[in-house]
């Protein structure tokens, strides 16, 4: 009865493992030890967890991609509505010398992730992974792997793929 190939991953089955992992993650977001919360970030650590255990080929590639860039695309919409009526105020009061304070740390923190590059020998991408996370920058991470799958060989992708954002994950609590 079913007009699918079951060796191909449905849509369906896709959505719902998305769904009993941000489902988990928002339940575990509600724990607190001594006053203490990841938040939201334990979506983050849920499907770190999921994509250790699930076999690659269960998860429809599309709808992955799909979800990951239109997630990417709400993050930075709902950012922007909750820090934009304020922006061309701020820039009256200070404003400009925060957002020079703010160049120079993402400045210095580019030259500190190159030098711990050279001196460990940690994969550059895991290097800028680990950046975006300790300065929570999502939309960094969403640009740096699309850089790293426009310019990766199909040898680098596949030794490296995942290394961008198991950085991020790493570094954003700390972040």
């Amino acid at each position: 009865m079913g007009s699918g190939n079951p060796d191909k991953p449905s849509v369906a089955h896709t959505i719902f493992i998305l769904a009993l992992v941000i489902a988990s993650g928002i339940a575990l977001s509600r724990i607190k030890i001594k006053g203490v919360s990841f938040g939201m970030t334990w979506i983050l650590f849920t499907g770190i967890v999921a994509g250790h255990f699930l076999d690659a080929g269960s998860i429809h590639h599309d709808t992955l991609h799909f979800i990951k860039e239109f997630g990417l695309i709400l993050f930075v919409f709902f950012i922007g509505l909750q820090v934009g009526p304020g922006f061309f105020s701020s820039l009256k009061s200070g404003g400009l010398k925060l957002i020079g304070y703010a160049a120079m740390i993402v400045f210095l923190g580019v030259i500190t992730a190159y030098v711990i590059h050279l001196v460990t020998g940690e994969p550059l991408p895991t290097m800028v992974g680990v950046l975006s996370g300790a300065v929570t920058n999502t939309p960094g991470l969403g640009a740096a792997q699309q850089a790293f799958q426009d310019s990766a060989t199909p040898e680098m992708a596949e030794s490296l793929g995942d290394s961008i954002s198991l950085g991020y994950a790493v570094a954003y609590p700390l972040g």
